[in-house]
């Protein structure tokens, strides 16, 4: 009968001992899985800090080295990120820069309208010249017997580029956009000067 006992002792044995590095894998494998988890949740965290500290007030007490260093370091722990953090900070970026800059469309619009017209005539004046730029830029290409559609730069924004505009702006955010392209239209009209469309690269 003790013979019996003991032989299925042994016999057991190797499924004890296969059960047991079983859970040892997965205990191994849970801890690195959690302080990975962990370091990227860290990462972020300090990504926006910094970012923080590059933003309103608190970026005019840094000097341009100080400044140069943190975006430095911005680039360094980015490149430790993995896809799903990459994502999750592109995604905040994003959400932040959409935020920004409704607050600039909503200053802009609560102007008084002398104030206004003083703001629409730098951004004029600013696109103006810049279509000029790329006039002489596309009468250079031509006069060297180059393609100048293969070469502008920009570009009118296809299908997907605007199914990506509706995903990540709200219906606010297009109205106060909206809002602003026919008010500064109106003062390109005023100034005899064409239509100005947003999404074309002329």
């Amino acid at each position: 009968m003790e013979t019996l006992k003991t032989n299925s002792i042994f016999k057991s044995r190797p499924w004890y001992i296969t059960g047991f590095l079983i859970l040892v894998l997965l205990l191994i494998y849970f801890c690195y899985f959690s302080a990975s988890s962990y370091l990227q949740r860290s990462t972020l965290h300090e990504i926006a800090n910094i970012q923080e500290s590059l933003q309103g007030e608190k970026s005019k007490a840094l000097s341009m080295d100080e400044k140069k260093s943190a975006q430095e370091r911005i680039r360094y722990l980015e490149k430790g990120l993995n896809k799903e953090s990459k994502k999750e900070l592109a995604d905040r970026n994003t959400k932040a820069g959409l935020k920004k800059l409704e607050l600039e469309f909503d200053r802009i619009l609560h102007l008084s309208q002398k104030d206004k017209e003083i703001e629409f005539d730098k951004m004029i004046d600013q696109e103006e010249k810049s279509r000029q730029s790329r006039a002489n830029q596309q009468a250079l290409l031509r006069k060297q017997g180059k393609d100048v559609h293969a070469n502008k730069q920009g570009g009118p924004l296809n299908n997907q580029d605007l199914s990506n505009l509706l995903d990540v702006t709200t219906p606010e955010l297009r109205a106060k956009f909206h809002q602003l392209v026919k008010e500064i239209n109106q003062r390109r009209q005023g100034r005899n000067l064409p239509p100005w469309n947003p999404f074309s690269a002329e």
